[in-house]
């Protein structure tokens, strides 16, 4: 399981959008002014949102429990 953890007090949202653009396997989503996480199941872990991101709001976890303690 892929745990997926957006800060959305450290994030810009819409105004940044780098994550969602970056994204091979369209993880997120941009709405309502907002970085959405959609579909992390599909998460290829190459970790390029973590490393785009500016303001360090994204964190991502590779766990053998269903629970990722976020």
């Amino acid at each position: 399981m892929i745990c997926i953890h957006l800060n959305q007090q450290n994030c810009e949202g819409a105004k940044c959008g780098k994550c969602a653009y970056i994204c091979p396997s369209n993880v997120f989503k941009i709405g309502n002014n907002s970085v959405h996480i959609i579909s992390p199941q599909y998460c290829k872990l190459c970790k390029e949102c973590m490393e785009i991101c500016p303001n360090a709001a994204i964190n991502i976890k590779s766990k053998k429990s269903p629970i990722c303690g976020y």
